[in-house]
């Protein structure tokens, strides 16, 4: 096998697992972001204009999208776009040197890509950015669902990407009980 075959597989097998990682991480952060910028997701503008689970500014929303900045309180548009986004402002730190962590990613979706390049984030964004790191963390912590369910599990179970924010009931074995917190609703299975 020629040598330069050899380092291509090696470097392709790399970065074949960091898609994984980088995708866990950018799923937490945006998730973070919808949970700071909407937690109850209103569906009226914002003071500014802003639309959507990540109160995306019209300009912003065409950055990305020729859809109506309607289409900003559609979830599965508004991720679609989050996506897109995100990579965007990731790009764009990366080329100026700065590491594109969930932070520095939350500095420039608060404030912009450009305040951040240029060091002129105020001190309310840095603020906004320690509350979806912590949330961040928080996410990494949390249990993940098991990888492969019973066939009776599968059919029973459904997950959501935007779990809700606010107290829940869920049906447990014995009856439903009242559950606070931000993970998803855990199922307890009959055998």
């Amino acid at each position: 096998m020629p040598r330069f075959l050899k380092h291509f597989l090696l470097i392709a097998a790399v970065l074949g697992l960091a898609p994984w990682a980088a995708a866990a991480e950018r799923w937490e952060t945006l998730q973070a972001i919808h949970w700071v910028e909407n937690p109850t997701n209103q569906t009226r503008a914002g003071s500014f204009g802003e639309l959507g689970p990540y109160q995306f500014r019209r300009d912003t929303w065409r950055m990305h999208t020729r859809l109506p900045f309607s289409r900003a309180i559609d979830h599965a548009q508004a991720d679609v776009v989050a996506v897109k986004h995100y990579e965007w402002i990731k790009r764009g730190l990366a080329e100026a040197g700065i590491d594109p962590s969930p932070f520095n990613i939350a500095l420039a979706w608060n404030c912009g890509l450009g305040a951040v390049v240029a060091g002129r984030v105020p001190g309310a964004t840095y603020r906004y950015a320690e509350q979806v790191t912590n949330l961040v963390a928080t996410l990494r912590e949390r249990p993940r669902p098991p990888v492969a369910a019973p066939p009776a599990a599968r059919a029973a179970v459904s997950f959501s990407m935007h779990p809700p924010l606010v107290p829940r009931f869920e049906i447990v074995t014995g009856g439903p009980r009242l559950v606070t917190g931000t993970g998803p609703p855990r199922y307890q299975l009959d055998d």
